[in-house]
C-alpha cells in the first residue's frame, strides 16, 4: 500500500490507478501563531484532502482537494456557507488555499492563502487505519461516530479526535463527604460540566473516571459534530442551517448532578434538550449508577433480581406501583391518567441512589421515555437502601454494604 507519508515524499511519482487508499495522517501545528490539528488523507486517483480544528475551537473544517504537483499538495478550505449563499446547492465559497511542501523529516511546511497570508508548520503525530475515506465528509463521519462508540478513544485508534478532546478541563471544587469526593469537569469550549471522582477512600478513582472521562468526551463529539454542520463538505444533505451558525445543538446547555458517591457506588443524572436537526428535540433526563472500583455503569438487572434486558420483572414493578406516592390532587390525577404511569413501569423503570449524610437511598424513576411523553419522566419512590434489601442482587446489596 502506498502511504500517505510516502506520497508526499514521491516528488515525481504518480500514483497508479490501483493503488490502494493512503490511510489518514495526524498533524499537530501552527497556523501563523494559533494551534491547529490536521488530518490528511489521499485516494487512488491522486486527490488529497483532509479535515482541521482550531486548538481552542475544536470544530472541523474541510479541506477540498485542489491539486499535487510532486510533493506540494495544494487544498481549499471552505467557507462556512449557509441558505444566502449554498441555499440552491451552490458549491460554497474558498476561505482559504493551503500549499504545503512534504520536508525530508516528514513535517508539512507551507502557506495559508485567505484575505490574509500565514505560514503552516505540521509534524506528524499518529495515523489511523481508514482505507475507505475518499472525502472530507468521510473523515468527519469517522470523528462523528465515535460519539456512539463505547470503546476508549486513544492516540492509536483516533490521533486527531483525541488531540480535540484531550485539552486541560476547568475543575470546580471538590465536594460530597469525607469518604468520597467529586467535582465537575468543564471543557471550555463545549462549557457543559460533567462529573469526575476526586477521591475515595481505601481505593482508586481511576476506573470510574475512565468511563466518566469517555461519557463525557462522546458528549464533546456530539457538540463539535454539530457545529460542523455549518459546512457544506461536512454534511451530507447540504448545510444544516436549522442549527444555526456554529451552534452546539444546546449540549452546552445540558446539565448533570452527582447524587451520591460511597467508596463503591456513584449515581449521577444527567438532563438537557438538544437538537442537531431532525423532526424535534431530544428532551432526556438519564440517571447513571456505576460500581466504581470496576469502573462498570450497572443495569436494572445487575441492581434488582427481578430484572432482565434493563427492564423490571413483574414483581418489582409490581413493588414500585404499591409503594409509590399515588396521586391526590385533581392535576396529578389526571397527568397520571393522560402517561398511563402504572403502564410505563413496566417497561422503562430505572433506578440509583441518593445519599443523605452517611444513609444511603434507593430511588426509582422513569427514563427513557419515548419523546411525545417524555413529560412523564420523574422519580417515583426513594427508601432507605434497607427496605428494598430482598429486591436486590447480592452484588448490589454488598455495593450498598448490605
Amino acid at each position: 500500500m502506498m502511504t500517505l507519508r510516502r506520497l508526499f515524499l514521491a516528488v515525481s511519482v504518480t500514483l497508479a490507478a490501483s493503488t490502494a487508499m493512503a490511510d489518514p495522517l495526524t498533524y499537530k501545528g501552527k497556523l501563523g501563531n494559533i494551534d491547529i490539528v490536521v488530518e490528511i488523507a489521499s485516494t487512488s486517483d491522486d486527490l488529497i484532502f483532509g479535515r482541521y480544528f482550531y486548538l481552542k475551537q475544536g470544530i472541523d473544517i474541510p479541506l477540498q482537494s485542489k491539486a499535487r504537483k510532486g510533493s506540494t499538495i495544494v487544498m481549499e478550505e471552505e467557507e462556512a456557507c449557509g441558505s444566502d449563499k449554498c441555499g440552491d446547492g451552490q458549491k460554497p465559497p474558498v476561505a482559504a488555499v493551503w500549499t504545503l511542501e512534504a520536508q525530508k523529516n516528514g513535517d508539512l511546511v507551507g502557506t495559508w492563502k485567505g484575505k490574509r497570508s500565514f505560514p503552516l508548520v505540521l509534524k506528524e503525530v499518529g495515523g489511523r487505519v481508514d482505507a475507505n475515506a475518499k472525502t472530507p465528509l468521510d473523515l468527519f463521519a469517522f470523528g462523528e461516530g465515535l460519539y456512539y462508540d463505547d470503546t476508549p478513544i486513544t492516540p492509536q485508534t483516533a490521533p486527531y479526535d483525541y488531540l480535540r478532546l484531550d485539552v486541560p478541563m476547568e475543575m470546580s471544587p471538590a465536594e460530597g463527604w469525607s469518604d468520597a469526593k467529586f467535582a465537575y469537569a468543564v471543557d471550555p469550549r463545549t462549557k457543559f460540566r460533567r462529573p469526575r471522582v476526586v477521591e475515595i477512600a481505601g481505593g482508586s478513582p481511576d476506573a470510574a473516571n475512565a468511563v466518566l472521562k469517555l461519557m463525557h468526551w462522546r458528549d464533546s463529539v456530539a457538540a463539535f459534530s454539530c457545529a460542523s454542520l455549518q459546512y457544506v463538505g461536512l454534511n451530507q444533505f447540504g448545510p444544516d442551517w436549522s442549527t444555526g451558525s456554529g451552534s452546539l445543538g444546546g449540549m452546552d446547555e445540558t446539565y448533570s448532578e452527582v447524587h451520591a458517591l460511597t467508596p463503591r457506588l456513584m449515581t449521577w443524572q444527567e438532563s438537557g434538550s438538544t437538537y442537531c436537526g431532525g423532526a424535534h428535540p431530544n428532551n432526556y433526563s438519564n440517571r447513571y449508577t456505576m460500581d466504581v472500583a470496576a469502573g462498570e455503569i450497572l443495569s436494572l438487572s445487575d441492581m434488582f433480581a427481578d430484572a432482565a434486558d434493563n427492564r423490571p420483572g413483574e414483581s418489582l414493578a409490581a413493588f414500585v406501583r404499591d409503594n409509590r406516592r399515588k396521586p391526590v390532587k385533581d392535576f396529578e390525577i389526571e397527568h397520571e391518567e393522560e402517561c398511563g404511569m402504572d403502564d410505563l413501569i413496566g417497561e422503562y423503570l430505572s433506578a440509583g441512589i441518593r445519599r443523605d449524610g452517611d444513609a444511603l437511598h434507593v430511588v426509582f424513576g422513569l427514563e427513557n421515555l419515548p419523546h411525545v411523553i417524555n413529560a412523564c419522566a420523574d422519580d417515583l419512590l426513594d427508601l432507605p437502601a434497607a427496605e428494598v434489601r430482598d429486591l436486590l442482587t447480592p452484588r448490589f446489596a454488598a455495593l450498598l454494604g448490605l
